[in-house]
């Protein structure tokens, strides 16, 4: 269990990274969400689960 929420924090790290660093192309679609603000948008949903997960379940 205590492996679980450290993937967590560890994947949302990832996403803020990848986010953050990678050169996306220029936007083809309005409809559709910007790269970057959508995998540092998930990238916090994630790591924030786990970290909740974390501090809930590991005592």
């Amino acid at each position: 269990m205590a492996l679980r929420w450290k993937l967590l924090v560890g994947l949302g790290i990832a996403l803020i990274t990848l986010g953050l660093g990678a050169d996306w192309p220029p936007q083809t679609d309005s409809s559709l969400p910007n790269t970057k603000s959508f995998f540092l948008f998930l990238g916090g949903v994630v790591g924030i689960s786990g970290l909740v997960i974390g501090l809930t379940r590991d005592k």
